[in-house]
């Protein structure tokens, strides 16, 4: 079930971060690719596992399965067990990929969040520095035409090149250097670590083949602590976080988009 609950917000999580498309475009299609990919899989093998056990359901209740050829062994259950054991099998190699493909989601979330912050902070500062440059030169204009005499004064810059002198009003984010990423950093740590446990389920579910009884408890003790309490809790941190990511994501672009039509006009 938290496969389907979680499709929907890590695709929303993937356009957030990668700003529409914009920003490290391979990890977040990568991203969205595990999330799509691990419930399609979750799916389909679910549905062949319900379907495998209503037949073998069909074959306990309406064969018989205590007598084969006037042999009362109970071959017939031997058989329907081994067949049991089969698809058991087949389910664990798809809940190894899924393992794997969690610790994929969790660490490129913190590899893009990680990212993201230095990013804004190279954006700020490249911001700082236009508008430092442009207040110097609109310092120097006004001074230079108090001084000098109004028949010298030849050349008068135009209004439209202090356009992009800020206005020291209200602190924002920019003027403070506040950068407030789309997820907080306890959160993407939260999720490494679930990762490294949900890597841990991985090997453990490839190695019960070398030691069933030791991997086995191991695969146990994982599937318990990360199904029934870290992953939920994850999930629930992100269905905390990712609206306000959203929010500030779209009035970003809203402001990108209003100040290229003012410069087109």
């Amino acid at each position: 079930v938290a496969w389907f609950l979680m499709i929907g917000p890590l695709l929303q999580s993937a356009w957030v971060l990668s700003r529409g498309g914009r920003r490290l475009v391979g990890p977040h299609v990568l991203l969205a690719l595990l999330a799509v990919c691990g419930g399609l899989v979750e799916l389909l093998a679910r549905l062949f596992y319900v379907g495998m056990m209503n037949a073998a359901q069909w074959l306990a209740r309406d064969f018989n399965l205590d007598d084969w050829g006037g042999n009362a062994e109970g071959i017939g259950w031997r058989v329907l067990e081994m067949i049991h054991v089969v698809t058991r099998g087949m389910l664990l190699w798809i809940d190894a990929f899924e393992s794997l493909a969690l610790f994929g989601i969790f660490a490129l979330l913190f590899y893009s969040v990680t990212t993201e912050t230095a990013l804004v902070k190279r954006e700020l500062a490249s911001k700082r520095s236009t508008a430092t440059e442009n207040s110097i030169m609109k310092d120097v204009f006004e001074t230079s035409s108090e001084c000098a005499d109004p028949e010298e004064s030849a050349f008068t810059p135009p209004q439209a090149a202090f356009e992009a002198v800020p206005e020291r009003s209200t602190p924002s984010s920019e003027s403070t250097g506040i950068v407030k990423p789309s997820f907080t950093k306890r959160f993407v740590y939260f999720g490494l670590f679930v990762g490294n446990i949900a890597l841990l389920d991985f090997f453990a579910e490839v190695f019960r083949f070398l030691n069933w009884r030791v991997f086995g408890r191991l695969t146990m003790f994982t599937n318990i602590v990360m199904g029934g309490l870290l992953f939920p809790i994850w999930l629930l941190c992100l269905a905390w976080q990712l609206p306000g990511a959203t929010v500030r994501f779209e009035t970003a672009e809203h402001g990108a988009r209003i100040l290229l039509e003012k410069r087109a006009k």
